[in-house]
């Protein structure tokens, strides 16, 4: 669970849990089937990131799965641009709530509206079934200086701003996991974004860069290679596909964030059309294909029903909102 020490800002959270109520269950006027009747056609999953990020793999491998268990086949539709905005502002603004057109959608829909970055909200998907956390990771490249976060700590103390950390996006879910570094480890760095974990990378690998901030599954492949190296993982524990890796708990920093992805729709899906989706994603948790890939991409697997999938979000937002409101570090 990501969590974090100080409570975040009341109006913009109070405003979050208003919303989770519609993003819930709510039959509109989007125009549903009569039972029994759905699916009737292939369904559109948008992935509103490039094609080959981990976004993109992740999705493409559950959807293969999930068909299975849906009956119908479902298509893997990129949308990438604007950190996210064109792939789930369609989705929020000018999609019809019939449960054809899906997307993989993670916390930033929670709260960048606030920030200027986005013109939707919360409210205007459906939350449907959760399928990943992933815990983030300081990645550095393997002849880099340092091979502890203390050395890194020391010398980003040595030279203030002088280190930088590559993210995704201001305000994006790695650019938050670098602010939560930076505020448990007392130091600041500048911070660089970049359009997805493969351009971080190699301007980590070209020098370019000091270290990034990611999902460990988007650099696992460099660690795997001998071209980087992981100084932290912001879980509780370290994680079973990669056992090797410390935390940062272990190494006397309490960060714990990361990121997760699920399912969601336009808002005012029908709620029967939502059951049945939900089933059909939690059956295929366990299906062979989805699992090897997961795994083998150190993707962490957290499948959640409707419900506690709301719950989550909620929980979790909490954190996002708190480290946007304390805005410590310097974004080049």
């Amino acid at each position: 669970m990501m969590r974090t020490g100080r409570t975040a800002a009341a109006g913009l959270l109070a405003a979050l849990t208003l919303t989770l109520a519609s993003c819930a269950q709510t039959p509109g006027s989007g125009g549903g089937e009569a039972d029994g009747d759905y699916p009737s056609k292939p369904v559109s999953m948008v992935v509103a990131w490039s094609a080959g990020g981990g976004t993109d793999i992740m999705t493409r491998a559950f959807t293969q799965s999930a068909a299975e268990h849906l009956g119908q086949q479902m298509n893997v539709v990129n949308k990438p641009g604007s950190s996210g905005a064109i792939g789930w502002g369609e989705i929020a603004r000018s999609t019809a709530a019939d449960g054809y057109t899906l997307s993989i959608v993670s916390p930033e829909i929670s709260f960048l509206r606030e920030q200027g970055l986005y013109d939707f909200g919360l409210e205007d998907f459906t939350l449907i079934t959760m399928i990943n956390q992933d815990p983030a990771a300081l990645a550095v490249r393997a002849d880099a200086p340092w091979d502890t976060v203390e050395e890194f700590v020391t010398a980003a103390k040595a030279e203030p701003a002088g280190l930088s950390i590559g993210n995704s996006g201001p305000g994006l879910a790695w650019d938050l996991a670098t602010a939560a570094i930076e505020r448990e480890a007392d130091i600041e760095v500048t911070r660089v974004p970049y359009d997805g974990a493969a351009a971080a990378a190699q301007a980590v690998l070209g020098g370019d860069l000091d270290a990034m901030s990611f999902s460990i599954g988007e650099v696992s492949a460099q660690v795997a290679a001998g071209e980087m190296k992981v100084l932290g993982v912001a879980s509780a524990e370290r994680l079973e596909t990669l056992p090797e890796l410390p935390t940062f708990t272990e190494q006397g920093y309490d960060v714990e964030i990361g990121t997760f992805r699920g399912v969601a729709g336009p808002a005012g899906m029908d709620p029967a059309v939502v059951s049945t989706l939900n089933d059909a994603f939690v059956a295929m948790a366990d299906e062979p294909g989805f699992v090897d890939v997961m795994n083998s991409n150190s993707f962490g697997i957290d499948v959640r029903p409707t419900a506690e999938f709301q719950q989550f979000f909620e929980e979790s937002s909490e954190l996002y909102v708190d480290l946007l409101q304390d805005g410590s570090g310097a974004t080049s």
